[in-house]
């Protein structure tokens, strides 16, 4: 009887600890916010932990994201449903603004709003030097959702 008891405490705690474990890795690649823009609208992501940059694979297989590291939300050149879309694939860029995050949106936000949320003004403020593409800081996968309209 004593034998049976404790093999059910040591089966109970290991199967807490495996969830508490999957909890943990589910939050930390978790869905998040509002993250990136494509083509003038928001999505969020679901994070995965993957480095697929070993992979070899070629350029074409890949979407672009540029990651401004805290001046603004990241603009991605594809999504869902757009043609190309390489089915979450990854390529991020890092951009950097040497003028200062002002003179690349005076340079590149084509449409007014106050951000770059959108590939042709990526490309607008890199050409005019406003923007600058640092290169690639990482591969990787994740999915891109629409924020519902309710946020």
């Amino acid at each position: 009887m004593k034998h049976r008891v404790i093999r059910t405490i040591a089966v109970v705690t290991a199967a807490a600890g495996a969830a508490l474990g999957l909890s943990a890795t589910a939050h930390a690649a978790g869905v998040s916010g509002p993250a990136i823009y494509v083509n003038h609208v928001l999505y969020r992501t679901v994070a995965t932990p993957t480095d697929l940059s070993g992979t070899g694979a070629p350029s074409q297989s890949w979407d672009t994201i540029y990651n401004f590291f805290g001046a603004q939300r990241s603009v991605a050149t594809a999504a869902p449903g757009d043609p190309g879309y390489n089915g979450g694939r990854w390529q991020v860029h890092k951009v950097s603004t040497p003028q200062g995050y002002a003179a690349a949106l005076a340079a590149g936000d084509l449409d007014g709003n106050g951000v770059l949320d959108s590939a042709d003004e990526i490309d607008t403020a890199l050409a005019s030097g406003a923007l600058v593409d640092d290169g690639i800081v990482r591969y990787f996968v994740c999915t891109l959702n629409k924020v519902p309209a309710n946020g």
